[in-house]
């Protein structure tokens, strides 16, 4: 009778204690309105209760993650009042002006499930929102963690004036392989490709609509219009993985940039009959190898343009030159420069020039025009006058174009194989060394065996400046002289030093396995990456391991004996180990 008397007792007193415990579970924010490149802080709490499975994250509505989820757990006695609580935390930022919903977010506690209430937030425009391009912003909007856009340096241009193009990809992730992608589609320029050797990161992280990315320009192009109306630079296609790892290939994302369009004006009317088709800034020089020649001797001009401008669709001057002289299709020299600035350099025009009769022949000024966009209108380039003395020439004299001298083919001499005589040392037909299995295995097998060496000494070189595959192949090694300090711990009843030799090995081994920093393990990253195994029973385990480890050296609390921790700390290291295995 008495103790049937204790047991009622205990049981309203532990109703009046669960009682007294209110569950409660709810969302907040730190405010409900902000403006764009700001940041809100997003709480989720759960009070005097465990949720089986964790708390879920909830569907942020269009709002970004910049930081998080944390975790965070706290455990209070009062007057022998016990309670605590289990939150997550995270930092949002909106890219836009509007209003967004954060969905709600759910726990199971016991046998029914419990969620938050969905929470309103209103973003204005901040100050930060105009310092971005539109197609910057636009292609934040379909992903604000990767994307790529394309800029020109400028919306407008004349016929045959340069544009540079410009692909910057935009990243806030770790890591990134690339994979494959489609060059956009150009009609109607023509398109030089600037060298930007592999693919750089700028140093210092660039911040758009208060989001931090690492930018890398992917790709440079000169465009030069070669017709006139709405030329479009189609979008460019690329294919990443994400975040490859050791353990996973990574995830493959998709991004288009977008497209950008330049309006293309005519020329100007009024054409000089000297244009040249250049367009651009240009400076002329031209040079001759003598003004006094006899007839039928060959005269070099050169006229070399040097200037920032479309060079390469520079066509070859027409000199306009009298009967008397002779001219060939000039050779073309070029030492153009392609660069994030434009198409810079040099071209320049060697002609021969052959007088055919004596006399003064005084040519003038060489004249050439060609357009400039800053002043919109044509300028004329203007050489010395030119004035060539040709006295008569040697009348069995014949021009040389400087071409090969042709010569007589001599005959050197011709010999009488005479047919040998004597011993010949002849051999049976069949017994010769070439082409014998003997031959065809001392052919193979050195070059075989040279190989097999070449490979062994690069796969070990490999190994060796591979520090982080050694630390992820020695983590088991580490581990287990943790837990060897463990159990001489345990023999010693050193109970302070067992625990953080447990301890220590748990979170060491994690992190060298997968080549992360002590700092970054938590329960979250352990279940991402242990939660495939054993349907998610090895990530569970491992957490509450790790979580008594840390309990019991800084409260005087044990939940099971050492001897069964220390057990199942081995045997948990030993089945990740047979896991990764496979």
């Amino acid at each position: 009778m008495k103790n049937f008397i204790l047991a009622i007792a205990s049981f309203l007193v532990t109703g009046f204690m669960a009682h007294a415990q209110e569950v409660t579970f709810q969302a907040s924010v730190d405010r409900n309105q902000f403006a764009t490149g700001e940041n809100i802080k997003l709480t989720i709490t759960l009070e005097n209760a465990s949720a089986s499975g964790g708390i879920t994250t909830p569907d942020m509505g269009g709002l970004v993650v910049v930081q998080g989820p944390m975790e965070s757990s706290n455990f209070s006695s009062i007057n022998g009042r016990m309670s605590r609580s289990s939150s997550k935390i995270w930092y949002l930022t909106a890219t836009q002006p509007g209003t967004f919903v954060i969905g709600a977010s759910t726990a199971r506690v016991g046998g029914g499930v419990m969620q938050t209430d969905p929470i309103t937030i209103k973003v204005t425009k901040g100050a930060s929102s105009g310092g971005t391009s539109a197609a910057t912003d636009q292609a934040q909007k379909r992903d604000a963690n990767l994307f790529c856009t394309i800029s020109l340096s400028k919306d407008k241009a004349y016929v045959g004036e340069q544009i540079i193009a410009t692909y910057t990809l935009y990243s806030r992730y770790n890591s990134l392989q690339p994979r494959d992608y489609d060059l956009p589609k150009l009609s109607g320029f023509w398109a030089e490709e600037v060298d930007l050797g592999s693919t750089n990161w700028e140093p210092a992280l660039r911040t758009v609509n208060g989001l931090q990315y690492r930018v890398a320009v992917l790709k440079k192009q000169v465009l030069i219009p070669l017709r006139s109306g709405k030329l479009t630079v189609a979008p460019m296609t690329l294919n990443y993985l994400v975040n490859p790892g050791f353990f996973s290939s990574g995830t493959p994302v998709r991004i288009q940039s977008n497209t950008s369009e330049v309006t293309v004006v005519e020329l100007p009317p009024g054409k000089p009959a000297d244009f040249i088709g250049a367009v651009g800034d240009l400076r002329m020089d031209v040079k001759t190898g003598g003004t006094t020649v006899k007839a039928n001797e060959a005269i070099d001009l050169s006229i070399r343009f040097t200037g920032r401008s479309n060079l390469k669709l520079i066509d070859a001057p027409k000199l306009g030159l009298p009967p008397d002289f002779e001219t060939y299709d000039p050779k073309i020299s070029d030492k153009i420069t392609v660069n994030g600035s434009g198409m810079s350099g040099t071209r320049e025009f060697q002609y021969l020039l052959i007088p055919r009769h004596e006399g003064s022949y005084e040519l003038g000024s060489l004249t050439f025009s060609y357009f400039d966009p800053s002043s919109s209108s044509y300028k004329q380039l203007r050489s010395e006058p030119l004035t060539f003395n040709v006295q008569p020439g040697d009348a069995r004299s014949s021009a040389s174009a400087g071409g090969p001298s042709r010569m007589e083919v001599q005959r050197l001499g011709s010999d009488i194989r005479y047919i040998r005589t004597g011993d010949l040392a002849l051999r049976r037909q069949g017994t010769h060394l070439f082409g014998s299995p003997i031959y065809i295995v001392g052919m193979v097998v050195p070059p075989a065996l040279l190989l097999l060496v070449f490979l062994w000494h690069r796969r070990r070189e490999q190994r060796l400046g591979d520090q982080s595959g050694q630390r992820r192949r020695g983590a088991d090694k580490v581990a287990k002289r943790r837990l060897a300090e463990a159990e001489a711990a345990l023999q010693k009843e050193d109970r302070s030093a067992f625990h953080d030799a447990v301890g220590k090995a748990l979170e060491g081994y994690f992190a060298d396995k997968f080549n992360l920093g002590v700092s970054e393990v938590n329960a979250e990253m352990i279940q991402t990456k242990l939660g495939g195994m054993d349907d998610g029973r090895i990530a569970k385990e491992y957490i509450a391991l790790i979580r008594e480890a840390e309990m019991a050296r800084f409260a005087p609390v044990e939940s099971k004996p050492q001897r069964q921790t220390y057990d199942e700390a081995v045997a948990i290291l030993s089945r990740i180990e047979n896991q990764l295995r496979r």
